[in-house]
């Protein structure tokens, strides 16, 4: 049994298919308010796990368990405290929004009508359609509704953002981090990194079935490279402050073209914002890279590792 300061345990998790492998040995602890980010290429392991925490399929050896329940014993307390987005939600066309909602949340409390309205609301929703009518970000919206409406302890969001328009994936952005603000876990997958970069605190890297590596956004954040740009007030002091860059260790690929100074930042900005302080710039923009390119390095290891 997990410890009870666990959300969610995995210990040795490991699901076989025949000569393929859904996860190998996944060893994870989600703690109760965390926002977790599960990524990785598709086929990397990431529904099966999700789908192995919730009882959908029984693992090969090892096993998991929610808030101390164990899956597979204790898999109907463990689907009580939980709800469940998959990657491709089917609903009966003929349903209504209202309806979904009365058929896939009978088994829990009363819903709080007002919160169903608020977030129909704030995902731009109407319940009254029919599901057969809608498009495939409303479908997506409905579904994260029937996630969310019910404020279970653990949410298992399996590529939640797939079809949502930016505007709205900010808003989902919102609503995850109020509800670990709450107190609520949330689980969520996606093969694109940049997506969980707003939303979850930790980020579990998995590749091929197996657990690469699990590190928190702010040390992501802090091996990834920046790119710099920064424009002197006078055009004269670009060559000086690229050479003033250059000296620095954590400063690489500095180059001048018109008149401003691009270089790359690989860790500690606090050099580099020195070095710039010496001049009188008009601007100074840094950016990180996207995600995917932090992770490159731990893929391309993992790879050559196994062979």
């Amino acid at each position: 049994m997990a410890s009870p300061t666990s959300a969610v345990s995995a210990r040795s998790l490991t699901k076989s298919y025949g000569k393929d492998r859904g996860v190998v040995d996944v060893d994870l602890e989600i703690a109760p308010g965390e926002v977790l980010g599960l990524v990785g290429a598709n086929g990397a392991g990431k529904t099966t796990f999700m789908r192995t925490l919730l009882d959908f399929i029984r693992p090969t050896s090892g096993g998991v368990s929610v808030f101390g329940h164990d899956s597979v014993h204790d898999a109907v307390e463990v689907r009580r405290v939980t709800t469940y987005l998959p990657g491709e939600l089917v609903v009966p066309r003929q349903l209504t929004g209202h309806d979904a909602l009365q058929r896939y949340t009978f088994a829990r409390a009363a819903l709080d009508p007002a919160r169903v309205s608020a977030l129909a609301e704030r995902f731009e929703l109407d319940l009254s359609r029919r599901v057969g009518d809608l498009s495939k970000g409303n479908k997506q919206k409905l579904g994260l509704l029937l996630a969310f409406a019910p404020s279970a302890q653990l949410l298992v969001l399996d590529e939640p953002t797939s079809g949502l328009d930016p505007l709205l994936q900010r808003e989902f952005a919102a609503i995850v981090a109020e509800r670990a603000n709450d107190g609520g876990t949330v689980l969520l997958s996606s093969h694109v990194m940049s997506e969980v970069e707003h939303t979850a605190s930790r980020v579990a890297l998995m590749r091929a079935g197996r657990l690469i590596t699990v590190e928190t956004m702010d040390a992501i954040r802090a091996r990834s490279r920046r790119h710099g740009h920064v424009r002197p007030r006078a055009a004269a002091d670009a060559s000086a402050l690229a050479a003033a860059l250059q000296s620095v260790t954590e400063v690489s690929e500095v180059a001048v073209e018109h008149e401003a100074v691009d270089f790359v930042c690989t860790g500690d900005m606090d050099a580099v914002v020195k070095t710039v302080s010496r001049f009188e710039v008009s601007s100074f923009d840094v950016a990180h890279t996207e995600l995917e390119d932090a992770f490159m390095s731990a893929y391309a290891t993992d790879a050559a590792e196994r062979g």
